[in-house]
């Protein structure tokens, strides 16, 4: 299966009680469509193979949907090898396959690397499905949270850091309005 870009929103859905954790699917064709950029200006430095996109920055590909203030692409080979979104927050947000609610993430600063599949959210970090968060089923908010597209590993927080807790609300049917 290809992996999209930024597909953090492949979340993992936890099912407390039962210990059994189930992957949500982003859209497989993501990856396939063209990558629209709106924003206030651009910068292209050949030499470096970078871009840069300032001001009311606005990504599109398929169902993902990136906004923030600034991004940077590194290409290397025409090929982009990192990219990075600022915003008070930059957002991200994927359909995911097969239906259901929409994957968001937001943190001041996200980093994806397509090689390796890795996606990073950093300060002030969220991540929830639908519309509203405080209606998620799960909702976790930590200063990091990284996500492995390729491996579908999530992990939030770090055990070597205190600033770094993970702070995660699971709601029952009643309050999701079930």
């Amino acid at each position: 299966m290809q992996h999209p870009p930024i597909r953090l929103l492949s979340l993992m859905v936890l099912i407390i009680g039962s210990g059994i954790c189930t992957e949500l699917s982003a859209l497989e064709s993501d990856s396939k469509q063209p990558m629209y950029v709106e924003s206030d200006s651009l910068e292209y430095d050949e030499t470096k193979g970078e871009t840069i996109y300032i001001g009311n920055v606005k990504g599109t590909q398929g169902s993902i949907v990136v906004t923030g203030e600034k991004m940077i692409v590194n290409q290397q080979k025409d090929q982009a090898d990192q990219m990075i979104l600022f915003g008070k927050p930059a957002t991200i947000k994927q359909s995911p396959d097969g239906g259901g609610p929409d994957n968001h993430g937001l943190g001041n600063r996200v980093d994806y690397f397509p090689d390796s599949g890795i996606l990073i959210l950093n300060e002030h970090a969220m991540t929830w499905e639908g519309p509203d968060p405080a209606k998620s089923e799960h909702t976790v908010k930590s200063e990091h949270i990284e996500y492995d597209t390729k491996n579908s590993i999530y992990k939030a927080g770090s055990t070597k850091s205190s600033n770094r807790r993970v702070h995660t609300t699971i709601l029952p049917k009643e309050a999701r309005g079930e």
